[in-house]
């Protein structure tokens, strides 16, 4: 080609790129906005996100369940609270409540989820409230010695839905995140083999006779949050498998997971919503009975497992996605689980299940628990067991009512779809101690009969296949 080919060639391309220089912005602009967040503020504005809490510290004075023994409120150690978060994408709306409570009952949730439904519309059924197990909140549990205040059930119901309406005219658009940490440091299966053959619940501490834990514990942290479409931090979900029982004493208290919510805020240096939901911790503690140092009870354990899993979360907040669209689901199932076989008599009852190893006291108290659950069968054999899952996003949560021992948690996440699997136990109401098939055999006080403990052998495999399946269900699968 001669030069002025070449010039000839160039001043073509030169013109043909001036004549049509009009169209390639349009082209271009389309390119552009398919992949920038041009369609993002619609698809943010379907998902509303937003966290409240109540103050429901009962009055000084007040007993304080947990115990064998009746124990009175002295003071306020920290306030309890009931916190929330609220959802909705415009076709599902759901929320999920912590409340610093030993256990909700059956008519609390009732009464909480019917105000708020009338308040703010949300679907009754679509409310999830669970409590953290603190043994130093206000008198909602009756067992052994301690009885609970009514009056005091119906305040903390109101204000359960006073949180669920005042997350609801906080939400905004939102987009959420989840993520999965672990912290193996803190809790400990409290039930263990022995020589003899027999499960006892905390053997004491180095106790010659112990062979092995009797169970696992699960180290899992995982936490759901919500962000405005700004990036700025609006709440988060954190769920553990621990019970409440570092504080002790006679000041109310939320116990550990305190410690926790002022670990999240402290942390970002924002008072966002925490609201924490217990796992399945029916037999894990705070307590290592493998370790001779002295018991782990009291503020500095507490403060010790709030900063240790507030750290976890903070862990993976810190590394967290946010998305826009988080496809919300709600299912449950209630299940008619019989109360146990309780034989011919509330001695013949007593003396098969002594002795009272490990946790509990004299059979006098359990002659006196033995009764009451025989009065609770006459009136009905069966007991409503409510099994609920929820879908976020990619997050799955399975709670039930039970005090849900650590295995039976674990199966359900094996047998989840979704990660992470969020397991919440005395979630929607209570039904006492549930543990595996197996330790119904070897003895221990979480399935010695009383109004803490009076399912059969079985309920918890029936409960973790509920949750599994209902999990999936919202899978599709």
């Amino acid at each position: 080609m001669t030069l002025w080919s070449r010039l000839w060639t160039l001043t073509c391309v030169f013109l043909a790129a001036w004549m049509f220089a009009p169209l390639f912005p349009a082209a271009t602009g389309a390119a552009q906005a398919q992949e920038t967040p041009a369609t993002a503020p619609a698809a943010a504005a379907s998902l509303r996100a937003g966290f409240a809490r109540t103050d429901l510290t009962p009055t000084v004075g007040m007993e304080i369940p947990g115990g064998f023994n009746k124990n009175f409120s002295t003071g306020v150690h920290d306030p309890l609270w009931a916190e929330a978060a609220y959802f909705s994408n415009g076709t599902v709306t759901l929320a999920l409540v912590g409340v610093d409570l030993i256990t909700v009952t059956e008519e609390m949730v009732q009464e909480a989820r019917a105000q708020a439904e009338a308040r703010c519309g949300i679907p009754a059924a679509n409310i999830l409230i669970g409590a953290s197990h603190t043994h130093n909140g206000g008198p909602v549990d009756s067992c052994y010695h301690v009885e609970r205040d009514d009056a005091y059930c119906m305040f903390a119901a109101g204000r359960i839905a006073d949180a669920v309406v005042k997350a609801s005219e906080a939400a905004v658009a939102a987009r959420v995140g989840y993520g999965l940490g672990q912290e193996s440091g803190v809790g400990y299966n409290r039930r263990f083999r022995m020589k003899d053959g027999t499960i006892r619940t905390h053997p004491g501490k180095m106790n010659p006779d112990i062979v092995a834990p009797a169970g696992p514990i699960d180290p899992d942290v995982a936490v759901i949050a919500a962000e405005d479409v700004e990036g700025r931090l609006l709440g988060c979900i954190v769920n553990f498998a621990l019970h409440g029982t570092t504080m002790s004493g006679s000041l109310l208290s939320a116990d550990w997971p305190f410690y926790l919510r002022e670990t999240v805020r402290g942390g970002l240096g924002s008072d966002i919503g925490v609201v924490f939901l217990n796992g399945a911790c029916g037999d894990v503690t705070q307590v290592d009975n493998l370790n001779p140092r002295p018991g782990e009870f009291g503020e500095a354990w507490a403060r010790r497992a709030g900063m240790s899993v507030g750290a976890v979360a903070l862990n993976v907040l810190a590394k967290m996605e946010f998305v826009p669209d988080a496809p919300l689901g709600v299912t449950s199932e209630t299940l008619a689980l019989p109360i146990r076989d309780l034989g011919n008599s509330d001695e013949e009852l007593v003396r098969r299940e002594a002795p009272g190893i490990g946790l509990g006291t004299g059979d006098d108290i359990y002659l006196k628990e033995a009764a009451l659950v025989r009065a609770m069968k006459a009136q009905s054999p069966t007991v409503a067991v409510e099994v609920q899952a929820m879908r976020i996003g990619d997050a799955g949560i399975a709670s039930n009512p039970a005090e849900f021992f650590c295995e039976l948690g674990l199966a359900v996440k094996r047998g989840s779809p979704w990660k992470p699997t969020m397991v919440v136990e005395l979630a929607n109401g209570c039904c006492g101690y549930v543990g595996t098939s197996e330790s119904y055999l070897g003895g221990g006080y979480e399935v010695r009969t009383s109004r803490c403990s009076y399912l059969p052998a079985g309920s918890g495999e029936q409960i973790a296949n509920a949750s599994a399946r209902l999990l999936c269900q919202l899978a599709g699968e």
